[in-house]
């Protein structure tokens, strides 16, 4: 029953609630799997947040008109061949973001949907392994 238009008002109060914790030193991140892919792009453009990174998020090259108001690091990840993500939408992702060094944008011969995930099926350990690497070097530039 999630609302799409609903869903970046519920993560910026959510980005509130986090930063207004003592447990917090103020930076925030966004991870996405998925459909939560849009909406780490989404977060990183428009919510201020510190970094953003998604395994393969799906609906994202709908939003590469907003990739020139990121300037938080990103590391997005895709399978080479994921039937949700097709292929165009990762060259136009990885295009968008062509040459700006706070960008990772990761391909994976092998891999289809859902890699990251170890409890589903298309699960792909060599993937997993390599993109969460990455992903943990992203937030640890934050």
């Amino acid at each position: 029953k999630f609302h799409p238009a609903q869903g970046m008002p519920d993560i910026e109060d959510l980005l509130g609630d986090l930063r207004s914790r003592p447990q917090c030193n103020g930076r925030v991140a966004i991870l996405g799997f998925c459909f939560g892919g849009r909406y780490a792009l989404l977060g990183a453009a428009r919510l201020g947040i510190d970094a953003a990174a998604s395994f393969h998020g799906a609906n994202m090259g709908e939003h590469v008109d907003v990739v020139g108001d990121i300037a938080c690091p990103v590391s997005f990840h895709f399978g080479e061949s994921d039937p949700i993500v097709p292929m165009e939408e990762v060259r136009a992702i990885q295009n968008a973001f062509a040459g700006r060094p706070n960008a990772d944008v990761g391909v994976y011969a092998g891999a289809g949907h859902n890699f990251a995930m170890p409890y589903k099926d298309g699960y792909h350990a060599a993937a997993a392994k390599e993109s969460r690497e990455r992903v943990l070097r992203c937030f640890r530039s934050m």
